[in-house]
């Protein structure tokens, strides 16, 4: 049997991932079997057991004066992964207190490519309001096509991110949710003037984090987070919003 998901999904070491599948094999054993079964030697394999046991992946029973070792249910994989990761939620305010940490720099982040560029898009779940100004024919090209566009719309839509786009009437590109529907509030929709394109996608998440996203053409996007960075772009943006022609109206 492969290892590997114990090992890299729920981080036991390559000799505890043996032992408890030597256990699992053998169902309800003494620890020479388990040593056989598992080639761990005898003398350090109850250090293994013992770690498998404070996991709750085994079980000890005392059995006429002999330790007997059995698995509990595979199904409590499932279990201890979940509980890993609601440690890790637990402990996320501590994490962000030090990754917020103020050092008056803007953070600037590099993504190449569709794969990576997707990430950037992502992250507009993470955030109560965005702006942008969006090209869409070569912007949706790049970061994978109307498929994950219609995706990441239900999400937005779903979480109810305020929106407000910005949309080129010579770029435009049909793809499901591309449009709002009479009832839609979470996303408000304008046109420029016929005959302006524009050659990159720029996204202002919040107040202070920045996104650039280029063409096919050149494949790359850029996140930047700067208050003065977001402050001025926003400012840039309403400039141009007021300018610009609602979504008509459907019926």
């Amino acid at each position: 049997m492969d290892t590997n998901i114990l090992t890299q999904n729920l981080g036991l070491s390559d000799k505890e991932a043996a032992v408890y599948i030597a256990i699992l094999e053998l169902g309800e054993s003494t620890v020479n079997p388990i040593a056989q079964q598992s080639g761990i030697k005898r003398t350090s394999i109850y250090y293994f057991i013992d770690h498998l046991v404070e996991l709750g992946l085994i079980e000890v029973a005392v059995i006429r004066n002999r330790k007997h070792f059995k698995a509990r249910s595979p199904e409590y994989l499932s279990v201890l992964q979940q509980r890993r990761l609601q440690e890790v939620q637990d402990a996320m305010p501590q994490f962000m207190s030090l990754f917020n940490v103020s050092t008056n720099k803007p953070r600037i982040s590099y993504f190449e490519g569709p794969e990576q560029v997707r990430q950037i898009m992502w992250e507009e779940l993470r955030h109560k309001e965005i702006r942008f100004i969006w090209p869409l024919k070569e912007v949706v090209e790049m970061i994978g096509g109307s498929n994950f566009m219609a995706k990441l719309i239900r999400q937005l839509r779903e979480k109810q991110v305020h929106v407000k786009t910005l949309r080129f009437p010579d770029q435009e590109v049909a793809y499901e949710g591309s449009v709002n529907t009479p009832r839609e509030t979470w996303r408000e929709i304008r046109y420029v003037k016929p005959g302006i394109t524009f050659p990159m996608a720029i996204g202002i998440y919040d107040q202070d984090t920045v996104a650039f996203i280029s063409s096919k053409k050149e494949g790359y996007g850029i996140l930047i987070e700067s208050a003065e960075l977001g402050a001025a772009m926003i400012y840039l943006f309403e400039m141009f919003w007021s300018q610009a022609k609602p979504q008509p109206k459907s019926s």
